[in-house]
């Protein structure tokens, strides 16, 4: 932990320093400007940020932020990485009770702790939606609206949720989406509404502009073939994942079986269904990893429950020394392992 105090601190060294900078500006009234980039730029300046961190999240991520202004850069850093790391703790050790230590030292979550951007936030959101579809599907679809601050974490919830018949859900999810716009709305300004879509022109620039190191951060298939300097490729081969993944998830969910493993096979083909995910949005995958872990009770499993266990940091670690991030291809195998449970239980049962 001090050592990632330490690194954060440094110009350029966190992605946090967007978070911040747009909290303050809220706070001294300038939320009609904190998707401009040369505004934000000046608040980042008073902590020695030569290059500008862009803040590309919707205006309902505000609503979480925006106290971080009244503290200091380093304050705020250290307060949202233990508040988040807390909160995805104590959501994730619910589900698997017996499995706390496993949890707390999951070796994916390290990767953001170092980074202090949403992974723990939204990870938490994740593993309350999974609990809450064990309680009814409306409390879950509210759930599932809060991933709004990063959609392309939800991409195949939608699937599901049709597959499943689960109306209640879908319709928590339009509930909570549009009341967490309203209270953004009042409480910020429609200027931040107006200027979010010029956010979108510096995501797109980065995915078609960004370096090898870049994409090698991501977790993605795109990513994967773009490091390779395959475009064209990368196109192609991300929608033909993406779209398997979709029709995986929509047989699964549209048959009878496990809810608590219907929900773990979702989480393990998301790095799969986007194009736009980094190392850092991965403590989710903890929630796949301990499921198998229960299902999995044979000695020869072992080993490969270790391996998916450590495999979120093993392939971050690998990824620019060896210029390929492998992680896509353990959320494949994860997922065949879980599907294939899946398919067991359904045989058997």
């Amino acid at each position: 932990m001090p050592w990632m105090f330490a690194d954060a601190m440094r110009p350029g060294g966190s992605d946090f320093i967007a978070f911040w900078s747009a909290s303050r500006m809220v706070l001294e009234g300038q939320a009609a400007k904190i998707y401009n980039p040369n505004a934000l730029g000046e608040i980042q300046l008073r902590v020695a940020y030569a290059d500008i961190v862009p803040f590309v999240h919707p205006p309902q991520f505000l609503l979480v932020i925006w106290p971080l202004g009244f503290l200091n850069y380093a304050a705020a850093w250290l307060s949202w990485t233990a508040a988040t790391y807390a909160l995805w703790l104590i959501t994730t050790r619910r589900l698997f009770p017996t499995l706390g230590w496993p949890i707390a030292a999951f070796p994916g979550a390290l990767v953001a702790l170092w980074h202090a951007q949403t992974g723990f936030l939204t990870s938490a959101i994740q593993a309350v939606i999974a609990w809450q579809f064990r309680r009814g599907p409306f409390r879950a679809g509210l759930c599932v609206g809060l991933l709004v601050i990063k959609p392309h974490l939800a991409v195949l919830i939608p699937f599901a949720l049709l597959a499943s018949r689960s109306w209640a859900a879908i319709g928590g999810a339009v509930l909570s989406i549009a009341v967490t716009a309203m209270a953004s709305l009042v409480l910020f300004g429609e200027s931040s509404w107006l200027t979010y879509p010029s956010s979108w022109a510096v995501s797109q620039y980065l995915l078609e502009t960004g370096s090898d190191a870049f994409f090698l951060r991501q977790v993605t298939i795109y990513a994967m073939f773009r490091a390779w300097g395959w475009p064209e490729i990368a196109v192609i081969a991300q929608s033909f994942v993406t779209l398997t993944s979709i029709f995986v998830i929509w047989k699964v969910w549209a048959c009878d079986g496990p809810t608590d493993g219907k929900v773990a096979l979702l989480f393990a083909l998301t790095p799969l269904a986007t194009p736009y995910l980094f190392s850092y949005d991965l403590p989710f995958l903890v929630i796949p990893v301990a499921w198998l872990i229960q299902q999995f009770q044979h000695q020869w499993s072992k080993p490969i429950l270790v391996a998916m266990y450590f495999a979120p940091l093993a392939c971050r670690a690998i990824a620019l020394p060896v210029g390929v991030n492998p992680t896509s291809l353990f959320c494949i195998g994860m997922a065949v392992c879980i599907y294939n449970v899946l398919k067991e239980s359904r045989t058997s049962g």
